[in-house]
């Protein structure tokens, strides 16, 4: 009996976890920048733009650990942080991926981070 028991307290604790996982996704673009809960600066990088290539769709994030260019590819979503605005976030395009302008990037593999999955925009002027 025990042994049941505690074969459902795990598939219980396996499924509650794939449900937060879950949920984060579904909603991860109305966190602001860096707020993110276990991925904002762990499986993330967040700094500035200094380029964004439209004809090869990359752009080049300075952060603490220096440039790192990101290939952006039509899974890429794009939102854009309104949260000093006091706005709801939206969803952005290539084109806000502008120069001096504040983003998180989630990679799709966090080994290599050369795929953007998400990159979040900062935006602080209307």
């Amino acid at each position: 009996m025990r042994t049941l028991l505690n074969g459902i307290g795990l598939v219980v604790a396996a499924l509650g976890a794939i449900s937060f996982a879950h949920g984060q996704r579904e909603t991860e673009q109305f966190i602001p920048i860096g707020e993110s809960p276990g991925i904002s600066q762990k499986v993330t990088s967040i700094g500035e733009i200094v380029e964004a290539n439209s004809t090869a769709r990359t752009v080049t994030v300075t952060d603490p650990a220096g440039p790192r260019t990101v290939r952006v590819t039509d899974q890429t979503r794009i939102w854009l942080d309104r949260s000093k605005l006091k706005q709801t976030n939206q969803t952005g395009s290539f084109a806000d991926l502008q120069k001096g302008r504040r983003v998180e990037v989630r990679y799709q593999d966090a080994a290599t981070r050369q795929v953007a999955d998400w990159i979040k925009v900062e935006v602080g002027q209307p």
